[in-house]
């Protein structure tokens, strides 16, 4: 059965071809058998699915099954590495493993015993919405960045797929600035999420809030790199270690910027040899946002690498 046909654009090619590969991820399924599938020749294909995914076809068939499979892992400690593997189709519980180290750094074992302390770089599937999104994030170079000690606070937000949630965390906000006399003037908005060491089960925290120029004595958190001070009795205090930083650019619409941290997480920084060892990350709001919902809003995005 042929996927494309005349009347779809490239990215609608290889969205069928990303939605066939979905279904099969507990198949064997090879680039050759997907190219005959489009109609391209294989040369063709493979340049294609690059240009509009940033990854070879065959890199992403493998990094989405190591991906699911890791999850797996975690989440289904009862059965053995090597049936899981057998659910994704591996021949053998060797190549499973040498291509679970060479996509996530580390061994199967080690994913499930968490003995690395770094964030395993998984690949969530990718679908039209994430690829819209992408043109120019592709081609954009991220900055390296060094900052110091960042002091935020404001509502914190537990419910990442509820939109309304974060929406009222902004209004309550701006609506008790007054009951923040330590905030900087003119005021520096930011959105911190930050998660726990269990964060495949307990999920990530938000922070909706304004930086403070300075701050009453806080507490050491456990290892974490972010410090909560609960005696300011309006909103939680997380301090932010000096640190260096990757800085990306999302231009668009807030609501659009989880395919921005699909491309950074799933795509760019595999790529890289850089490791995450920090459980946060934030947006910063300056000069170039235009408000959530303007097209041409840019938030700048820190991925942080390294203490200082």
């Amino acid at each position: 059965m042929i996927l494309g046909g005349a009347a779809l654009n490239n990215r609608q090619l290889i969205v069928q071809a990303l939605d066939h590969i979905e279904a099969n991820l507990r198949v064997p399924l090879s680039v050759q058998a997907l190219s005959r599938n489009t109609g391209y020749s294989l040369y063709h294909f493979i340049r294609l699915f690059q240009g509009v995914t940033g990854l070879t076809p065959g890199d992403y068939i493998s990094r989405r099954k190591i991906t699911e499979a890791a999850k797996d892992i975690l989440k289904t400690p009862e059965r053995s590495l090597q049936d899981i593997s057998l659910d994704y189709a591996f021949n053998d519980y060797e190549t499973f493993a040498r291509a679970f180290k060479r996509i996530l750094r580390r061994p199967p074992s080690a994913l499930r015993q968490k003995l690395h302390p770094d964030i395993p770089p998984l690949l969530p599937r990718l679908y039209e919405n994430d690829l819209q999104q992408w043109p120019d994030t592709l081609f954009v170079q991220p900055r390296l960045i060094d900052l110091g000690e960042l002091v935020l606070q404001g509502p914190q937000v537990n419910e990442y797929t509820n939109p309304a949630a974060f929406g009222a965390a902004w209004e309550n906000l701006f609506g008790s600035l007054a009951l923040l006399p330590e905030r900087m003037l003119p005021e520096r908005y930011y959105q911190l999420g930050y998660w726990a060491d269990d964060y495949e089960d307990s999920g990530a925290s938000f922070l909706c809030a304004c930086e403070l120029s300075r701050i009453h004595p806080v507490s050491s958190g456990p290892g974490s790199g972010l410090v909560a001070d609960q005696a300011i009795p309006q909103f939680p205090v997380h301090v932010l270690p000096p640190a260096r930083y990757l800085k990306f650019l999302h231009k668009g619409r807030s609501r659009e910027i989880p395919a921005t941290y699909k491309y950074i997480y799933g795509v760019y920084l595999p790529k890289t040899n850089y490791r995450l060892t920090l459980p946060y990350e934030f947006e910063f709001y300056g000069d170039d946002y235009l408000g959530p919902d303007h097209p041409e809003s840019v938030s700048e995005i820190y991925i942080p690498l390294t203490l200082l």
